[in-house]
């Protein structure tokens, strides 16, 4: 168990990391007041290859950083750039890496990830287009119209529209992934899961 706790903090903090550095490369684009990152991508990689707790944990712990000053994200950090007009995307984030993990995790399990690269293909890109991407715009459009007074139209258009085929983009590189690296997600899910019950049905996954 303390073993399983010192790899789960070294992946928290890798993932951390990733994530950080992620957040540094953006573009800038006219008309926008989202900048193109690899955030969302970042959020992906962190539930695909942790468990649950451990993803949510990993992009958390650099908003909480960040709150207390930290430049973690495109350079900027602290409370104002934290609640500021692009807030609802930043706290959304651990939210989302929860999701795809859990996701991630119900699909490892399930008869459909056996031997079949289509279906294993389209489950994945669902699970990072749904919940790594899509699911960030529930809180950030709304706090974007409030952040900037926009309208619901011009949120979109400021924050939306731009990032479709980037997030789809993110999403495919993300599914290549996972379709590559999938007996090293099961371990490494595996290694670090919190119940006895979870390891199991992963190292059940890896034997399949």
């Amino acid at each position: 168990m303390q073993t399983n706790n010192i790899r789960s903090l070294v992946f928290i903090a890798l993932f951390a990391a990733l994530f950080i550095v992620m957040s540094s490369l953006t573009i800038k684009l006219g008309g926008s007041f989202v900048p193109i990152t690899l955030q969302t991508l970042a959020v992906a990689l962190a539930g695909l290859f942790l468990t649950p707790r451990n993803a949510f944990l990993s992009i958390f712990i650099v908003i909480v950083l960040a709150a207390f000053g930290l430049p973690l994200f495109s350079g900027q950090g602290g409370i104002a750039h934290l609640t500021g007009p692009t807030g609802g995307f930043i706290f959304a984030f651990p939210f989302c890496a929860l999701l795809v993990s859990l996701a991630v995790g119900a699909f490892l399990r399930s008869s459909g990830s056996k031997g079949n690269k289509i279906i294993a293909f389209i489950a994945f890109f669902i699970i990072f287009e749904l919940f790594s991407s899509l699911c960030a715009y529930i809180p950030g459009i709304p706090w974007l119209m409030q952040g900037y007074d926009l309208t619901f139209q011009k949120a979109m258009i400021a924050g939306f529209y731009p990032f479709i085929i980037g997030d789809a983009l993110k999403s495919l590189a993300g599914t290549i992934l996972a379709i590559s690296l999938t007996p090293y997600i099961v371990y490494i899910r595996s290694s670090t899961a919190s119940s006895r019950a979870e390891k199991s049905s992963f190292n059940a996954q890896s034997h399949s």
